[in-house]
C-alpha cells in the first residue's frame, strides 16, 4: 500500500505556512477540525506526488512537544489494521477517530517508535 498523505506538525503554524508557501508555492485551506488545521495543496492535480496537512504541536499528542513529519497509509479497515499493527509489535499512539467527510484515522508506531498514520475512507465518518 502506498502512502497517500503527509502531515507536518510544527511549532509556529503561521510561520511554517508562510515558509512553505514562499518556498514551494503551496496553498492552504482551513479544514473543519476542532483545532487549527490546514490542508496542504502541494501542487496541481496533474502533478505527481501527494497533498497533506499542517497543524500545531500543541494539538498533536503524537508529536510529544517536537516537530513531526508523518505519512498516512490507506487501509480497507482501520480496526483490522490496528490489530495487525499490535500483533506485529507496533502500537497505537492516537486511537481511531473520525475525520469528518474523509474517514477513520489512527496514528500508530512501528516497534522502534517511527510514527505513521492509517486511514479508512468513509465519507460518512463523523
Amino acid at each position: 500500500m502506498k502512502s497517500t498523505y503527509f502531515d507536518f506538525t510544527v511549532k509556529d503554524l503561521d510561520e511554517a505556512k508562510t515558509f512553505f508557501e514562499r518556498v514551494f508555492d503551496w496553498r492552504f485551506e482551513k479544514y473543519p477540525m476542532p483545532y487549527d488545521y490546514y490542508r496542504v495543496l502541494a501542487g496541481s492535480e496533474d502533478e505527481p506526488g501527494i497533498d497533506g496537512g499542517i497543524g500545531a504541536i500543541a494539538d498533536t499528542p503524537t508529536a510529544k512537544g517536537k516537530p513531526l513529519a508523518q505519512v498516512t497509509i490507506p487501509v480497507p479497515n482501520v480496526d483490522d489494521y490496528i490489530s495487525r499493527i499490535e500483533n506485529a509489535g507496533g502500537r497505537v499512539i492516537e486511537p481511531k477517530m473520525p475525520i469528518p467527510g474523509i474517514g477513520w484515522f489512527a496514528a500508530c508506531a512501528e516497534p522502534g517508535g517511527l510514527c505513521f498514520g492509517i486511514i479508512e475512507v468513509d465519507s460518512e465518518a463523523k
